[in-house]
């Protein structure tokens, strides 16, 4: 697997239900275009096995094509037969040691946290970088918690990119690198709004 360079500045996560049939490769391509540096592919919209396989191989040529790593949401095993750069975990996976035993060329390694503690234990388990979140009130995830800012300042004395996720808007950038943040993911901002690219334009032209 080619070595690529993690920026962690701007990650899209996927969602295929906030665009009409048909457009989502097409904005992926021009998010990527925009500025987009990284990829993390979720799908969670009830969609078969084969099915987020099929899509999967898609993104991974748009990705591989612009030099961008993909991260799979959840899914070692979709990750690994993609031939992803790395995986997401949520507390409720496969816990991150395990998966980087049965995955050794993983290279990206993020885990969703909410505490101190699921936070140290991600960085001794070999994270290559934590999530954070919800940091703002978001309609993308119903169940999200809203983390405490203090607490979030927290994480980053361990060393490890915290990536804010959660009603992070263009608007909001400054607010969330304050926190020490070293990049966001995004979702519905970019997603749903009238010119994808265009958006992502602000998005790095707020974070500087």
């Amino acid at each position: 697997m080619k070595t690529l360079d993690f920026n962690p500045v701007l990650c899209l996560v996927t969602d295929r239900t906030l665009r009409p049939q048909g457009e989502f490769l097409t904005v992926l391509k021009a998010t990527l275009e925009a500025g987009v540096t990284w990829v993390q592919l979720r799908e969670k919209s009830g969609a078969s096995d084969r099915e987020i396989w099929e899509l999967g191989q898609n993104v991974r040529a748009l990705t591989r094509a612009f030099g961008v790593p993909l991260v799979v949401d959840d899914r070692l095993d979709l990750a690994m037969v993609l031939e992803a750069d790395g995986v997401h975990l949520g507390q409720n996976d496969l816990p991150l040691a395990q998966a980087r035993r049965l995955w050794p060329k993983g290279r990206l390694w993020g885990v969703s946290v909410h505490t101190a503690d699921q936070a140290r234990q991600a960085t001794l388990d070999g994270a290559t970088y934590l999530g954070v979140g919800a940091l703002f009130p978001t309609s993308s995830k119903a169940d999200a918690l809203l983390a405490e800012h203090a607490k979030v300042r927290e994480f980053s004395s361990l060393g490890l990119p915290l990536i804010g996720i959660g009603g992070i808007t263009a608007e909001r950038m400054p607010q969330v690198r304050a926190l020490g943040c070293a990049g966001v993911a995004v979702i519905s901002a970019v997603w749903s709004a009238k010119n994808p690219a265009d958006e992502v334009h602000r998005f790095r032209t707020a974070w500087g």
